[in-house]
Order: C-alpha cells, then structure tokens, then sequence
C-alpha cells in the first residue's frame, strides 16, 4: 500500500507518494507556463495544425491537468493536517501568509495560482471539518456553479449584453475582488475549489484509496476517455450554446472539463504512486520526493528564473514550442536538483519554512 511516509528533519512524517506526485507536476506547470509566456498566440493549440502542437496547447492540451494536481494534492495535505491536529487558525494564517506572498508574486508573474491558494486554505479552514457528504456537495455546488455562469455570461454576449464587468483589471474593490477570485480570471474558486476538496475528500480516506488504486484504475480510464469522448462527439456539428455545455476548455468551466481533469489529476497520483512503491530505495525516487517537499519555493524560483533569462538577459528568444520545451526541461532538472539537494542538508525550503513559522 503507497501510505509509506518519510520523517522530514523536523519530526513530521509526509507521505512521499504525494511529495513525489509535486514533482511531476512541476513539470507541467513549468511546460504550460514557459509554452505560455514565451509564445503567446502561437502557444494555442486551435491555431495549430500540427498534431503535437495541439495536444501541447498551453492552456487545453494533456498538460492542463498540472495546476489541479497541485490543488488536489494541497487538499489531501490539509485533510491529513486537520486529522492529526485541527486549528483552524494555522489553515488561516497560512491562506493569509499565501495571499500576501501571491500578490506580490502576481506582479512578477502574471496569472499566479498562488493567491488563489491563499483562498483555498481561508475556506478550507471552514469546511476541512465538514462531513463528506458537505464536502462533496460544495464540490458539486462550485463545479455546476462555474458552468451556470460560464453559460449564462455565453448568451448574454451572443444577445450583445457585455460581461466583461465580470473580468475586472485589477482586484480594486470589494465586487472587483470577489469576482476576480470566485468567478473569473486564472484560477477561481468556481471552480477550482472542487479539485480541493476532491483532495479533502480523498485524504479522510487515504490508506483505502491506495489499498484500492488497482481497482479504481481502470473505471478512471474510462471515464476520463468517456468525458472526452463525449465532448469531442457531441461538440462535432454542432454550435453555439452546446459547444460552451460540452466543453473540455478549463477556461469555459464546464462541467466535462472540470469533471475530466480532476480524474485525471487522480489518476496521475495512483500512477505516480505505483512508481514509488515499486522502487522505494531509489535514487530517482528519492530526488522527486526530496524536491516535492520544497515545491513552493521551487514554484517562485521558476518564474523569477524566467523573467531573469528571458525578459532582463534576453538569452531565450520565443522561437516556437521545441524552445519552451527545451527551456523547460533544462530549468525543471535544475530546480528539482536544487531542490532534493536542498531538503538533504537543510530540511524545508525557505518559503516553506516562512509559511510553517508563520502559519504553524
């Protein structure tokens, strides 16, 4: 069973299949956000023709369940937290201390999901306690919430009624605010606050979900290739209101979209389980759940690094997709190197280190 942990130089076990489940998606957020950043418009998938370049889309293609990995996990942590010793008010101040540091970070880098976790933690401090049953109907609640509002915000612009007050600027105002972080921009709460409790809801039962990854495997598969089948059928012929319904885009919070890569997030974590249960004493393995651990830091790194190599030096030039995958590749062994280096002779990176001072 992957509910093997490892004692951290503090005393505190983790388990290191979530650790190393960071790691890989590190990967993909680093892929997504450099493909992104660099390219621009030719980092959409739909302007391609190639294949490869479609599936690679920077905000639709195979590597969009990244960001949601790092949620889900986020929220089997805290559920593991909160059942070993519950203080809401260490979930506050670590929501409070992650929204301070991801608005800072958001004018760095654009479209940090950072400040959106500080939102997670602040509600998470509420509902962690709640009943599965609350859970998963808040999970529900935000999943079919988002695709209401994404619809309605569809045939409001199809009769030439704007919306776009809906998408403010900047967070300048208490409605500002509230819409920036409930109903719009990179990461809302509707609906990205069902992939965490998703993660709630998963870690009450943690030992029996691995014990059971086996079974659950192959019903994930199919429904995750069900959900795009789905989509891709129905949306085939067909226009207007049905193509925003049936969507898979993260971007147009449908319910297919929302529902397909929370499966496929999970799915990511019984693969990545299965690889560290089935070489525990590696050296590889032990890297990834090393720099698991210090993935906040290694998070900020990747984008300062990028504003640094790209923006102030200039020694990377938007050239197309083998660049962005170059770059990332080169960029994510380093921090992930780093990383595990780090962990070894110092123990927590030191935003994670901030974030336990201050939070608890």
């Amino acid at each position: 069973m992957a509910s093997d942990t490892v004692t951290t130089r503090s005393g505190l076990e983790r388990n290191r299949a979530l650790d190393a489940t960071r790691t890989v998606a590190l990967l993909g957020i680093i892929v997504l956000n450099y493909h992104g950043y660099l390219n621009r418009y030719d980092a959409i998938g739909a302007n391609k023709t190639n294949f490869f370049a479609r599936i690679m889309d920077a905000w639709n293609g195979v590597l969009a369940p990244s960001p949601v990995i790092f949620v889900l996990v986020s929220g089997i942590s805290c559920s593991l937290l909160t059942s070993a010793r519950f203080d809401r008010w260490v979930l506050v101040r670590r929501g409070v201390l992650l929204f301070a540091l991801g608005s800072m970070f958001e004018w760095v880098w654009n479209g940090t999901i950072l400040p959106y976790f500080g939102v997670y933690f602040l509600l998470a401090s509420a509902v962690s306690t709640w009943s599965r049953r609350n859970i998963a109907l808040t999970a529900v609640f935000c999943t079919v919430s988002a695709a209401a509002l994404s619809l309605w915000r569809f045939l409001r612009e199809e009769d030439f009624h704007s919306t776009s007050w809906l998408s403010p600027a900047h967070p300048d105002s208490p409605r500002n605010f509230v819409f920036r972080y409930f109903v719009d921009y990179t990461h809302p709460i509707l609906p990205w606050f069902t992939f965490f409790c998703v993660g709630l809801l998963i870690g009450r039962s943690l030992p029996w979900f691995f014990a059971n990854r086996t079974r659950l495997f192959a019903p994930l598969v199919i429904a995750v290739a069900a959900v795009y089948t789905v989509s891709t059928a129905v949306r085939r012929g067909t226009d207007g209101a049905w193509q925003r319904v049936t969507s898979t885009d993260p971007f147009e919070r449908g319910v297919l979209a929302t529902v397909g890569v929370t499966l496929s997030a999970v799915l990511v974590l019984i693969v990545v389980s299965w690889i560290v249960d089935a070489f525990p004493r590696s050296s590889v393995t032990d890297v990834f759940v090393r720099a698991g651990q210090v993935t906040l830091t290694l998070y900020v790194l990747h984008g300062l690094a990028y504003n640094l190599i790209v923006n102030r030096l200039a020694w990377v030039r938007p050239t197309g997709l083998d660049t962005a995958l170059v770059l990332s590749a080169i960029m994510w062994i380093a921090l992930v190197t780093l990383g595990a280096w780090w962990n070894r002779f110092f123990g927590r990176g030191p935003l994670e280190r901030l974030l336990r001072g201050f939070g608890g």
